[in-house]
């Protein structure tokens, strides 16, 4: 589904890069930053605000890389309380879209 969530991410769980997650789905997400480096196959840990002002915090695997966009992952290890939160993060921002709500997680 197409999206427009910030998030932090890195190479570690200090997440010292941002961007944006443009789509998510139940198996990972794009992701556009500007800090663009070699990152296919190489394990990365992002962090996307919820609506309930919490964290949720993700370990996820490169996938692919989209020139002056992004790069594309899927999640690694989703436990349960994982795959919940992510089906409550999907169900809310489809019961509010980015262009009707605008920054709502600010």
């Amino acid at each position: 589904m197409a999206a427009s969530l910030p998030v932090e991410w890195g190479l570690t769980p200090k997440y010292e890069y941002h961007g944006k997650i443009t789509s998510l789905s139940r198996g990972g997400c794009l992701l556009q930053t500007d800090a663009i480096q070699p990152l296919f196959d190489r394990t990365i840990y992002i962090r996307v605000p919820l609506p309930e002002h919490e964290w949720w915090e993700v370990e996820c695997q490169a996938l692919y890389y989209l020139r002056d966009v992004g790069f594309g992952v899927e999640f690694k290890g989703l436990t349960d309380e994982d795959a919940a939160t992510l089906r409550r993060l999907m169900r809310h921002h489809r019961e509010h879209p980015p262009d009707s709500a605008g920054d709502e997680f600010e």
